[in-house]
């Protein structure tokens, strides 16, 4: 039986400062280092056919420091981030404020709307989906490790299960969490979804009233 761990990221310096990433590059914060050694403790033990990673420095240094140093890595550009245009480096805060009607777009019907030099939302679950095909075939009955991203993570999800893409925002996927899903008969089963209990004490609580769904 096949078995996929989704890891998301530590947390960002950008994570942090509640600014858009996408496929803009970010360092993680000592936070999302010591997130990171917590994942590797969370998935010691387990034996893995294959890593893969997104291409982004988050994740590759999440997986470096998750994983043992001998470990291959294999990295897929389809596990990149969605691109968010000239949304990326943007604080959320300061989007909300210029751009109330696209925002509320982007949590309700992301389908509806195009940023601009950004990925829809549809090309970006195409992109996902085709990737993660890719790497289920190298070896359909291993265990697998991606080390990617919360947008990667929800728009995979959306696709496994038959829902409806503007329903992608659904999922709460946190840096340094854990999804796995199982495969058997090769019918996919979410077995564990945005699991953090490894974190206790290695969480940044959000602003009081804050709601940021920004990759």
């Amino acid at each position: 039986m096949q078995v996929i761990y989704l890891i998301r990221h530590g947390e960002t310096v950008f994570n942090r400062d509640g600014r858009v990433q996408g496929h803009t590059e970010s360092d993680l914060s000592e936070l999302g280092r010591e997130q990171a050694r917590r994942v590797g403790d969370r998935i010691r033990g387990v034996e893995f056919d294959a890593v893969f990673t997104s291409p982004l420095r988050r994740a590759e240094e999440t997986g470096s420091i998750a994983i043992d140093a001998q470990t291959e890595f294999e990295t897929r550009t389809g596990l990149k981030e969605i691109n968010l245009g000239a949304w990326e480096g943007r604080k959320a805060s300061e989007l909300r404020r210029e751009f109330p009607e696209e925002v509320k777009l982007w949590f309700h019907r992301p389908t509806e709307i195009h940023i601009e030099n950004g990925e829809t939302i549809s090309e970006f679950r195409a992109r996902v989906s085709a990737e993660m095909a890719s790497i289920r075939e190298t070896f359909p009955d291993g265990t697998l490790a991606v080390f990617t991203h919360g947008g990667v993570i929800c728009t995979y999800l959306t696709s496994l299960l038959e829902m409806k893409l503007d329903h992608i925002w659904r999922f709460k996927i946190r840096n340094g969490s854990v999804t796995r899903v199982i495969f058997p008969q090769d019918r996919p089963r979410i077995d564990l979804l945005g699991d953090i209990h490894h974190l206790d004490g290695a969480l940044r609580d959000p602003p009081h009233g804050s709601f940021r769904l920004f990759p």
